[in-house]
């Protein structure tokens, strides 16, 4: 599957997502509304299957860049990191569970 593959996204397919994801960034689990989101894809880079619906979410437009640019997986990565080096700053911690 090619990058510049077209993808058709229309309105009811917006709302369709919306609200499987209950109105909620599926990044952060911020609101979202029309007015603040974005649909991004969920593997960027993805060779096969790049364009499918299921590889697209609907994320806070404020975090939209960085889902553009990289993985699902890898945001959430960086996210911990963040938090770990600089999150006692403003009150916050993390704790990695066992999988």
């Amino acid at each position: 599957m090619r990058h510049n593959e077209k993808f058709k996204f229309f309105a009811e397919d917006f709302w369709r997502l919306i609200r499987s994801q209950k109105y909620r960034c599926a990044l952060t689990g911020q609101e979202l509304t029309p007015n603040n989101t974005e649909l991004e894809l969920r593997e960027p880079y993805r060779e096969r299957d790049r364009a499918e619906f299921s590889n697209h979410y609907l994320v806070a437009r404020s975090i939209s860049y960085l889902a553009r640019h990289v993985s699902e997986k890898e945001i959430i990565e960086l996210a911990a990191q963040i938090v770990m080096h600089r999150g006692k700053e403003i009150g916050y911690g993390i704790k990695k569970i066992r999988r």
